[in-house]
């Protein structure tokens, strides 16, 4: 009769913390009120769009989402980027902390690219004329600038 002994640690309890800690972090992205209320007004203005009414007339600035719809199309792809950064996670070679780092540092690449990009609905030619350029989101760089992300705990 033969007998085989396994040799080794069992690492399942470490695999487990190591997905629960995944579990305990959450990825907030945007452009923040309290970091710049200016530039969090303009984000939410083109997310949304909005109608403002005068006397004579209303001006209606069209929804130009970027935030959302980088969120749509991207969601896929972040998750497998998180599904790559697994074994690194199993293996302790980076904490989950550093996954969720690494994630928003993508998305905020993404969304940035997203809103450089995005051409529709196109500024009026009064618009383009006062700005010198046809990029509905691109005016002085500012709002790209302040695309950011914040890990935190949920």
């Amino acid at each position: 009769m033969c007998s085989v002994r396994v040799r080794g640690t069992n690492r399942i309890p470490q695999l487990v913390r190591s997905i629960r800690e995944l579990g305990e972090y959450g990825i907030e992205v945007g452009v923040y009120g309290s970091d710049d209320s200016y530039y969090a007004m303009i984000a939410a203005v083109h997310e949304f769009g909005i109608t403002i009414r005068k006397a004579k007339g209303s001006i209606v600035l069209p929804e130009r989402s970027f935030l959302r719809t980088t969120f749509d199309e991207k969601n896929d792809e972040w998750f497998k980027f998180v599904k790559k950064q697994m074994p690194k996670l199993l293996n302790e070679q980076m904490n989950a902390r550093t996954i969720c780092e690494r994630l928003g540092a993508k998305m905020v690449g993404d969304i940035q690219i997203k809103l450089t990009q995005l051409s529709d609905p196109p500024n009026a030619p009064s618009t383009i004329a006062q700005k010198g350029s046809s990029n509905p989101l691109i005016d002085s760089g500012g709002l790209r600038m302040r695309i950011t992300y914040k890990v935190v705990r949920v």
